[in-house]
């Protein structure tokens, strides 16, 4: 079976990844809750992000993709120290997921940021876009969803509320 492309992200509920300081203090309040995480890294062989997300991440302490496979588009070299499993990719977005999906046992989680989920939505890569919507606007930030682009039709799969005012929604693709 061929691997899915996942976009798994919480959103703010007027669509932003982040702060307009590109930071994601605000979903602490947040982080309580068991939204699933455990089971769907269970399902993930493959986590593809962006630069500005990995470079985000490293200054997370621990490394939060231990055993996975991570590939970062980017134009840059790694530093030498990156985590075991993580390489850099570069050139053409469709067909450096081609290659993932091949090479991939499980899924591939498009981690992002929000210009390369924004690229993969736009070409058509995306075969899940698996939103946690945060009841908080935050007003102004690095919004998820470009507001220039063809529409697409999307399928409702689920819609989950939790307790705490956050809801999952699953879509794919129509």
């Amino acid at each position: 079976m061929t691997a899915r492309v996942r976009l798994y992200a919480a959103v703010s509920l007027d669509g932003c990844l982040a702060d307009s300081q590109g930071g994601v203090g605000w979903l602490a309040p947040f982080e309580a809750e068991d939204y699933g995480m455990d089971a769907f890294l269970a399902e993930v062989g493959t986590v593809l992000t962006g630069r500005t997300t990995y470079d985000q991440a490293r200054g997370f302490g621990e490394w939060p993709y231990a055993g996975k496979r991570v590939v970062v588009m980017t134009h840059r070299a790694l530093d030498a120290d990156a985590p075991d499993g993580v390489e850099a990719a570069q050139g053409d977005l469709a067909g450096v997921i081609a290659r993932l999906r091949r090479e991939t046992t499980g899924d591939i989680w498009l981690l992002g940021g929000a210009a390369l989920a924004q690229a993969c939505l736009a070409r058509g890569l995306v075969d899940s876009i698996e939103i946690f919507v945060m009841p908080l606007l935050l007003g102004a930030g690095l919004r998820l969803f470009a507001t220039d682009g063809a529409p697409r039709a999307l399928t409702l799969r689920e819609a989950r509320p939790y307790p705490n005012g956050v809801v999952a929604l699953n879509y794919a693709r129509a």
